[in-house]
């Protein structure tokens, strides 16, 4: 009885929260790997195109206008650039940002912390209370823009957003997730366009994001794009110019044309992945955003059940108390061991294969508990058992 009431007052107060979705992302590289081998690559409408090397926030922003200019050239329809959290908007840069809105394909992006991976606590993530961020440039220029809403871990397979749900810290008004401020823009809509929100789903024209309880929308890592073509940016610092190579992951030896990478940007959603914004963690911004934004065009999102917890945890124990008044402790241990390994497999398949998030942290708390603590109650209650037997074989044989 202390075990139910004890796990029911952690899922009731979510005491556990700082190990909440963990289990999804175990092994999440490997599973990946395993998946892309398994499902075939797709010519997906949003790619990220990779910057690497560290630079001043005017320096990437001039580098970054170079890559807009050869990406209208190339045919790309959206360019999503993000921006430091604590980029100051000083004349350099607000000139910068104005040439950048007029290549007429730019929506800029917010980040709302340094970085989105180890930031902040889950509940303050969580706390509608704090969806708030500021236009990058304080509204001295006008640009077309969204948050960087995601939060995940590195390396995980799960990543999750707030499509609409975050405000202007200056004017109180709606500020929606850059990944469906790009898809306006892709999609023909003004950037004006009203993103329509409700407790349970958010609508841009046709497409519909689903919500879960906590407001966040859900993706997991499901697009295996191919990634024959397109170009790799870095910076030297020493000449404080840009370097683009080809890329070509397949391992076809074929002589790479650089002019015929930028064409495979035409018509696509890019996501300029500057290394240094995603504190060169994996997965990066722009893979991510890549993600999501195909998540939104193919409605594929990853569904929440929790719904039943108070109902596994109350069987976990009534059935494992039953096991253990019938046999002895080992036996306890090993089905309690099986038990929490089977729910952590069967999460782990349901999340892989029909993008359901069964989050069974709750519920293994009782398997753990009932594991260690009905062998000794059972073992302690066999020993004061035998304890009694021999009193009173004592009492028995001192008896006249």
């Amino acid at each position: 009885m202390l075990i139910f009431a004890f796990s029911v007052a952690l899922f009731s107060f979510r005491s556990l929260r700082g190990l909440e979705l963990k289990i999804a992302n175990l092994g999440s590289p490997f599973r990946s790997k395993l998946a892309a081998k398994l499902q075939t690559k797709a010519d997906a409408p949003a790619v990220p195109l990779s910057l690497w090397g560290q630079a001043s926030h005017d320096v990437y922003l001039r580098h970054a206008l170079a890559i807009v200019k050869n990406l209208k050239k190339a045919g790309a329809k959206v360019v999503v650039l993000p921006l430091p959290s604590d980029i100051l908007p000083v004349p350099k840069i607000l000139d910068l940002l104005d040439k950048l809105k007029k290549q007429g394909i730019v929506v800029f992006g917010a980040t709302t912390s340094p970085s989105q991976y180890f930031s902040r606590s889950v509940s303050y993530l969580e706390d509608p209370k704090n969806w708030w961020v500021r236009q990058p440039a304080l509204h001295r220029v006008s640009i077309p823009w969204g948050v960087l809403s995601m939060y995940t871990e590195p390396f995980a397979a799960l990543y999750r957003f707030v499509p609409s749900q975050f405000r202007d810290f200056d004017t109180g008004e709606p500020v929606p997730d850059i990944a469906l401020q790009a898809l306006k823009r892709y999609l023909g809509y003004p950037d004006s366009l009203e993103i329509r929100h409700t407790p349970y789903y958010d609508s841009l024209g046709p497409h519909t994001i689903p919500l879960e309880r906590d407001g966040f929308a859900y993706v997991k890592h499901s697009f295996h794009s191919s990634f024959d073509g397109g170009v790799f940016a870095s910076l030297l610092p020493e000449t404080d110019s840009l370097i683009f190579f080809p890329t070509r992951w397949s391992g076809k030896k074929e002589p790479i044309n650089l002019d015929s990478s930028w064409a495979f940007y035409n018509g696509k959603i890019v996501v300029l992945d500057w290394g240094n914004l995603s504190q060169f963690q994996f997965p990066s911004f722009g893979l991510i955003y890549a993600q999501i934004v195909n998540a939104i065009l193919h409605k594929n999102f990853v569904d929440r059940y929790n719904d039943y917890d108070l109902f596994f945890i109350a069987l976990v124990v009534i059935s494992l108390s039953v096991v253990s008044y019938h046999f002895r402790g080992i036996i306890t241990v090993l089905v309690s061991f099986v038990l929490g390994v089977g729910i952590v497999v069967l999460s782990i398949w349901l999340f892989d294969r029909y993008s359901i998030l069964y989050d069974p942290v709750y519920v293994l708390v009782p398997i753990v508990l009932c594991g260690f603590i009905l062998p000794i109650v059972r073992l302690a209650e066999e020993k004061r058992v035998l304890e009694e037997a021999g009193q009173e074989l004592g009492r028995r044989e001192e008896a006249p």
